[in-house]
């Protein structure tokens, strides 16, 4: 395969910290956003729903806009820190008779951007991983790790369950000196490929997959026998792959991880603003059975399309890579004067070959090579292999640069 994906080894104390790391925000994540003893306890009088939503929004665009590649240590350090003190705050809050209202407002707001924030080092955190396998396995761990870490904070007293939500941001903090590692790609991408399908797909299954969670009315288990159907493990799966398929997305064409990551957290935000929307409009009991039957069969849905298209899906990624790498070649070759037949002779020797692999691959002579060659370092103005090498790799990288 030409794109950057690496699947040849599993580093198994990494996939292991990772999926711990990733359970627990996870955990925290749903403890916090949708239906659970500590967010109705203490949340859901003070949710300002469309405001936080709007700041997230305005923190996604931003983020896109400066075209962050890793979300800086600074930044990391304060959502960590600042969370739990906000999370403390509306815990004081409504243990207080008389409710400041704007206090509640700003308090919200406050947890509707660290939320978003969450949700990017999120995925910062699982970009860590140095390969396919290892990505693979630490979702895998995370997803059983999400329940057993669910089954202990039911089975502790309430004050240990809501000192350890609380307090469950801290963890964004480990490892902020060793971020994901940085794009090897300079330059924005190229126009063509930012409307090819690999880059889009992840925007689209972010907003179904937000819109069919929050339709389906996540919640979380309030005791150990609910701990398989809040939430439903669909739901989580649809999750999962969601953030699978973005992360290899990121990977297969070496994209700013931060900027695309804010892209797909805003359409996730936009897919669960809708459904929380379509949701307050189903009245009767009867409907919202009818909804939460509905998004579970689409989440299930989108599993098997998921895995049954996941080969046309990266054989896409690679034919996109390949052909904006190869029209920008001809196009630089075209440029400098190279014939047709030169063009090869120049790819293949930028492949390493030799003049009689090039004869063979050619039907040429080797004197002819020899000659296309020569004609080729006049024309380029360069006199060895690593300068032509050179000139290329220079023109790909200005090319991508102006675009």
């Amino acid at each position: 395969m030409h794109i950057n994906l690496k699947a040849h080894k599993i580093n198994g104390r990494q996939a292991a910290s990772i999926a711990l790391l990733d359970s627990i925000i996870w955990l925290w994540f749903h403890q916090i956003n949708y239906t659970s003893i500590f967010s109705e306890s203490v949340l859901a009088p003070n949710i300002a729903v469309l405001p936080s939503l709007a700041l997230s929004t305005a923190l996604a665009v931003g983020i896109m806009h400066a075209r962050w590649d890793v979300i800086p240590k600074s930044l990391r350090l304060a959502t960590a820190l600042g969370t739990p003190l906000v999370l403390l705050g509306c815990v004081l809050l409504s243990q207080v008779g008389n409710q400041s209202d704007t206090l509640a407002t700003a308090l919200s707001l406050a947890l509707g951007v660290a939320c978003s924030l969450a949700a990017l080092l999120r995925l910062e955190t699982l970009a860590k991983c140095d390969d396919f396998a290892t990505l693979a396995v630490a979702l895998s761990g995370s997803l059983m790790l999400f329940y057993v870490l669910d089954l202990g904070l039911l089975l502790v007293p309430r004050e240990v369950y809501d000192a350890l939500v609380v307090a469950a941001p801290l963890t964004l903090a480990v490892g902020s000196s060793h971020p994901a590692p940085p794009a090897a790609r300079s330059g924005p991408l190229p126009k063509r490929m930012r409307r090819a399908v690999p880059v889009l797909v992840p925007f689209v299954m972010g907003a179904c997959t937000g819109f069919v969670v929050a339709l389906g009315m996540a919640a979380m288990a309030v005791s150990p026998l609910e701990l398989f159907t809040r939430p439903s493990p669909l739901f989580l799966l649809s999750q999962l792959l969601f953030i699978c398929l973005t992360i290899v997305t990121v990977f297969g064409l070496d994209l700013r991880k931060a900027t695309y990551f804010a892209g797909t957290s805003l359409c996730w935000s936009l897919g669960m603003a809708t459904g929380n929307v379509a949701n307050e409009t189903l009245l009767t009991s009867a409907q919202h059975l009818i909804a939460n039957e509905a998004a579970s069969f689409i989440c299930l849905s989108v599993i098997v399309i998921f895995f049954a298209f996941s080969g046309i899906w990266i054989n896409s990624l690679e034919k996109t890579i390949v052909t904006s790498t190869e029209s920008s070649f001809e196009r630089i070759a075209k440029d400098a004067g190279l014939t047709k037949r030169e063009t090869e002779v120049v790819q293949l020797l930028l492949e390493g070959r030799s003049l009689r692999i090039i004869q063979e691959t050619l039907f040429i002579s080797e004197g002819t090579a020899r000659t296309h060659t020569k004609r080729i370092y006049a024309k380029l103005g360069v006199h060895s292999k690593q300068e032509l090498i050179d000139f290329f790799k220079g023109k790909l990288t200005s090319e991508q640069a102006e675009k």
